[in-house]
C-alpha cells in the first residue's frame, strides 16, 4: 500500500505550496514579457502538473505555447480552461484565435461568437470574429461584428481597415475608401491603409491618386508591394500602364527583382511593360516561346499498356478525388471543376509524380546558364513538384494567368472532348501562351503562341509566362492536370 500511495503521488506531480505556485506564476510571466518562452513554458508546466485544475496557468501556458507555434497544444489547454468555467469571455476569444490559427474556421467563430455573447463590451472579440467571418466570405456578418468592435474602440485604426477590406470585398468602394481614410486619420503611418487605399483608388479608376497612395505604402514599408506580386495582382504595376507609363512599371519590377531575382510575378509584369514600351526584343528575351516553352510526349510508366490506360487511370482520380469542386471565382477560371493537390498520391497519382519529375530535370538539365537572362540565371538545384486536376466542359475556360508563386510551370492532358479543334479558326479548347490579363489597358498587341492539347502531351513553361484556353462547345470533357515547380530548401 505505501509503495502504491508514493506511485500515485509522483502521478500527481510534484506538490507545490500556494506561496510557490504565485512565485513560479510571476516568473513566468515575466520570461514570458521578456521572450524567454521556454522557460516561461517549463514554469507553467511545472504549477499544471502540481495543479492541473489551476485555470490561469492553463490559459497563460496556452498562450506562451501558441507563441512557441505549438498549435494543438495551445488549443488543449485551453479547451481544458472554459471547461473548467465556461462564462470566461477571454478565454474563449483566446481559443478562436488559436483556432483560427489550425485553419478550425467554423470551430474559431463558434468560440468568438461565445466571447461576445459573454463580454460584448469586449471590442478585440468582435473584431476577431469579423475577421473571421470575412476569411469565411459571410461579408455582412463580418460587416455587422466589425461596426460593433469599431463603436466600441472608435479610434482603433486597425478595425477601420478592416471595415474598409470588407466594404471594398462588398464592392462598395467609396465606402471601403472612407475606411481606409478614417484608419489613417488615427494612424498616419499604417502602411497596410496606404496599401489597401492604393487598390481602392485603382479600381476607382483613379490612377494617380492610386500611385501616391502605393507609393506613400511602400515608403513607410519597403516589402508591401511585394505580396502582390506573388498572388499575381501587382496593381500598382498595372496602374502605371493603365495610365500609359510603361517606364514607371519596368522601374517598380526591376525594384522587386532587385531584392527577389526571377520571382515569377514580376518577369511577367515586365514582359508586358517592355513590349508597352517599345523593347520588342526585350519582351521577346524573356518569353522565348521556341526555347522556354518545352512539349513532352509521354512514354506511359511501368504497369501501363499504353497511355490511354495511364490517361484512364489518371482519368478516374481527378474525378473521383475528394476535393473535387467548382471553380470558385478566385481561381482562374470560368466554371469548371477543379482539385485540390494531387501529389504524392498513390498508384497513377504516384506514376504521375514520377513522369513530371523526370520531365523536369530533363528539361532543367537542358537549360543553358545565362547570367543575363533572369530565368535562366537562377536554376534551381532542389525542387518540389505540386499538381491538381481541371475539368473543363462546354463553354468553361481558363482566362490569362500565371503561376507567381513557382519557377516552372506545367500541364498534363488526360481526356479531350471530340469538340477540341473545332470553330472558326479550328482552335476550340487549345492553350494559348502569351496574352496578359484581360483587365490590362494595353496598346501593343502581345506576341502569341496557340497549342494544340494531344492526350499524353505535357508542356513545360516559365511560370511567368501568361497563358489561357480557348472555350469549346460540344459535348465531353477536357481533363488536364496542372503542376507547379517550386525551388525546394
Amino acid at each position: 500500500m505505501a509503495a502504491s500511495g508514493r506511485r500515485a503521488e509522483r502521478d500527481q506531480g510534484p506538490k507545490l505550496s500556494p506561496t510557490r505556485v504565485r512565485e513560479a506564476m510571476r516568473r513566468a510571466a515575466r520570461y514570458a514579457r521578456t521572450g524567454r518562452l521556454d522557460e516561461a513554458h517549463d514554469l507553467y508546466r511545472t504549477v499544471l502538473a502540481a495543479r492541473p485544475d489551476h485555470r490561469e496557468a492553463l490559459k497563460a501556458c496556452a498562450l506562451v505555447a501558441f507563441r512557441r507555434d505549438a498549435v494543438d497544444e495551445a488549443a488543449a489547454l485551453l479547451h481544458r480552461a472554459v471547461a473548467l468555467d465556461d462564462r470566461d469571455a477571454g478565454a474563449h476569444n483566446d481559443l478562436g484565435n488559436v483556432l483560427q490559427a489550425a485553419g478550425r474556421l467554423d470551430a474559431a467563430i463558434a468560440a468568438y461568437r461565445r466571447a461576445v455573447a459573454l463580454g460584448p463590451e469586449r471590442a478585440e472579440a468582435h473584431l476577431n470574429l469579423g475577421q473571421a467571418l470575412r476569411v469565411t466570405g459571410d461579408l455582412d456578418g463580418a460587416a455587422e461584428a466589425l461596426g460593433r468592435a469599431a463603436a466600441l474602440r472608435p479610434d482603433h485604426a486597425g478595425t477601420r481597415l478592416r471595415i474598409g477590406l470588407v466594404l471594398h470585398a462588398k464592392g462598395d468602394l467609396d465606402g471601403a475608401a472612407q475606411a481606409f481614410r478614417q484608419a489613417l486619420d488615427i494612424e498616419p503611418g499604417n502602411a497596410q491603409a496606404h496599401f489597401a487605399l492604393g487598390n481602392v483608388l485603382y479600381a476607382q479608376g483613379r490612377l494617380d491618386e492610386a500611385i501616391d497612395a502605393y507609393g506613400q505604402a511602400a515608403a513607410l514599408r519597403a516589402d508591401i508591394l511585394d505580396a502582390s506580386f506573388e498572388v499575381g495582382k501587382p496593381r500598382h504595376v498595372h496602374a502605371h500602364l493603365d495610365r500609359g507609363d510603361p517606364r514607371a512599371a519596368i522601374a517598380a519590377c526591376d525594384d522587386l527583382l532587385a531584392r527577389h531575382p526571377g520571382q515569377s510575378g514580376a518577369l511577367a509584369m515586365k514582359a508586358v511593360a517592355l513590349r508597352e514600351a517599345g523593347e520588342r526584343d526585350g519582351a521577346r528575351t524573356l518569353l522565348d516561346f521556341d526555347r522556354l516553352l518545352r512539349p513532352e510526349r509521354c512514354a506511359p510508366p511501368a504497369g501501363y499498356a499504353d497511355v490511354a490506360a495511364f490517361n484512364a487511370a489518371l482519368s478516374g482520380i481527378v474525378r473521383d478525388h475528394p476535393t473535387l469542386r467548382q471553380a470558385p471565382e478566385s481561381y482562374s477560371m470560368e466554371r469548371g471543376q477543379s482539385t485540390g493537390e494531387l501529389l504524392p498520391g498513390r498508384g497513377a497519382a504516384a506514376d504521375f509524380g514520377a513522369l513530371v519529375e523526370q520531365a523536369v530535370c530533363r528539361y532543367r538539365d537542358a537549360l543553358p546558364r545565362e547570367a543575363n537572362h533572369p530565368f535562366l540565371a537562377d536554376i534551381p538545384e532542389n525542387i518540389r513538384i505540386t499538381a491538381w486536376g481541371v475539368i473543363l466542359d462546354e463553354g468553361a475556360y481558363q482566362v490569362p494567368h500565371i503561376h507567381p508563386s513557382a519557377w516552372l510551370s506545367g500541364v498534363y492532358y488526360v481526356a479531350l472532348p471530340p469538340a477540341l479543334g473545332t470553330g472558326d479558326d479550328g482552335t476550340a479548347g487549345w492553350i494559348e501562351f502569351g496574352r496578359p490579363y484581360w483587365d490590362f489597358q494595353i496598346r501593343a498587341e502581345p506576341e502569341t503562341r496557340l497549342i494544340e492539347p494531344e492526350e499524353g502531351l505535357m508542356l513545360l513553361f516559365p511560370s511567368y509566362m501568361f497563358h489561357r484556353t480557348l472555350p469549346f462547345a460540344g459535348t465531353g470533357e477536357r481533363i488536364s492536370i496542372a503542376f507547379d515547380v517550386l525551388r525546394g530548401e
